[in-house]
């Protein structure tokens, strides 16, 4: 049986690495726990990504409804159950990257909810500091996990629909802040905070750092609200 290229694949995880490095930040992590809102700076804006509305998730099933069918209909497109088997028969076993993946998250938990409570209790930056750093390894674990199943099961038609709807809602989600006009003699509009883009195809054809960051955080912020396949 063909072995699976690793050279290739340690390729395409570096790859990846390099366009999320400068978007992973743990401090945002302190915010989400507070505000269940995300902001962040892409030259010069200020952005802002926050939990979904019942109206958002409800369009963004729908969306996934849609885009899951219509890649089943496409015969030359591969399921997930039906790569692993195929990669399992070449030595790799994703099944167990999820059992590890999913002991790291249980270790994350329980570090997000001594954080939460030591902000709440608002004890010292050097306790906070900690709690961060534990944080920071285990996220840097579990991202390599998530790094080599995206690059194995990237054709697949789960994952492209997963793409597709935290992409999607990303796009529902994010807004910029907009800068109150200057009226002259000291008075100066209300800074405001407005939809980012109208339009989907608009907002997938920005720079590939600020649809990557806003995508990131959505998914972050956005755990366990939508149902993914």
């Amino acid at each position: 049986m063909e072995k699976v290229n690793e050279v290739k694949i340690n390729k395409d995880i570096a790859k990846i690495k390099d366009s999320v490095k400068d978007i992973v930040d743990v401090d945002a992590i302190e915010d989400l726990i507070k505000n269940n809102e995300i902001e962040f700076e892409y030259k010069e804006i200020q952005y802002k990504v926050k939990k979904p509305t019942f109206k958002q998730k409800q369009e963004t099933n729908e969306k996934r409804i849609s885009k899951y069918t219509e890649l089943l209909k496409d015969p030359n497109m591969l399921l997930e159950n039906d790569l692993i088997d195929l990669y399992k028969k070449r030595g790799i076993d994703i099944n167990e990257m999820n059992k590890q993946y999913d002991s790291i998250g249980k270790e994350m938990d329980s570090y997000m909810f001594r954080l939460g409570k030591a902000i709440k209790e608002k004890k010292p930056n050097k306790d906070l500091e900690i709690f961060k750093t534990e944080l920071n390894k285990l996220h840097s674990q579990q991202q390599e996990i998530n790094m080599k199943k995206a690059v194995l099961l990237d054709t697949s038609i789960q994952s492209q629909v997963n793409i597709y709807i935290y992409t999607y809602l990303a796009f529902l989600v994010l807004e910029k802040l907009e800068k109150g006009k200057d009226l002259g003699k000291g008075n100066k509009e209300q800074d405001k905070w407005v939809k980012a883009f109208d339009k989907y195809d608009t907002f997938i054809n920005q720079a590939e750092p600020l649809v990557n960051t806003a995508v990131y955080y959505v998914s972050l912020i956005s755990k366990n609200e939508l149902p993914l396949l």
